[in-house]
């Protein structure tokens, strides 16, 4: 058996992987799930189907224990259902909602940019001030529970995330790397904002980068714009086990 968490914002568990029903569970699948558009679409029938078993929340822990052709079956080991496994509750997920985790990483072998493509899983979710769900997250709350998915515990703001990240050197940004944002020279208590590096710098000097963007209101990932680039402190790069 295989060790995963939940990739997804919000990933439904299914009796087969044949359950779902075409058009009416599209907003269900796929690593950027939309779990309010998927219930919006269902009428009452739709929201009574049986091949629903139930949902699992992002971080949720599972057991893989089979691979088919996209799909895992699993047990979600945070939902006891003793007369169906005593483990957990058994079903069915897509493949792309899992996070698979091996349990033998090492400070070496770590690669922050593990993070990113969990992170991408909540594009377009709105932005929220203290935010940490599918319906609304903040900055530092995206860094913090795309890292914890994939093992690592990093404080909760951006502040503080800023002091126990690497210092990067202009220019050498690596997809996974934080960007920090703020007032310049005003160190660890000047920073306002973080978010992904998605992509090493251009020649031309444009930086890729997703985050949780409180002007535009949701999860994005976009080019570097100028209001940014005038408030950019740094980058930092997150290790396995950040210093206290």
């Amino acid at each position: 058996m295989i060790n995963a968490t939940v990739a997804a914002p919000v990933a439904t568990l299914w009796a087969r992987p044949d359950s779902p029903r075409p058009g009416v569970d599209t907003a269900a699948l796929g690593p950027c799930s939309s779990p309010r558009s998927w219930v919006d679409g269902l009428d009452d029938a739709g929201r009574m189907y049986t091949g629903i078993l139930t949902q699992l929340l992002h971080g949720e822990p599972v057991l893989i224990e089979e691979v088919r052709d996209g799909w895992a079956r699993v047990v979600a080991t945070a939902q006891p259902a003793a007369k169906l496994d005593p483990r957990g509750y058994p079903g069915w997920l897509p493949l792309d909602q899992l996070t698979v985790r091996d349990g033998a990483e090492t400070e070496s072998a770590f690669d922050p940019a593990t993070a990113v493509p969990v992170a991408r899983a909540w594009l377009g979710v709105p932005y929220v001030w203290g935010g940490m769900s599918p319906y609304g997250i903040d900055c530092s709350g995206l860094i913090h529970i795309a890292f914890r998915q994939v093992g690592v515990t990093l404080p909760r703001d951006a502040d503080d995330q800023f002091a126990v990240a690497e210092p990067v050197e202009a220019d050498r940004e690596q997809p996974g790397d934080l960007y920090f944002f703020g007032r310049a020279g005003g160190g660890r208590s000047a920073i306002t904002h973080v978010g992904f590096v998605t992509a090493a710098p251009l020649p031309d000097g444009r930086r890729r980068m997703l985050h949780a963007c409180g002007d535009g209101g949701r999860v994005v990932e976009e080019f570097m714009p100028a209001s940014r680039v005038a408030t950019l402190v740094g980058a930092g790069r997150v290790r396995l086990s950040p210093p206290a």
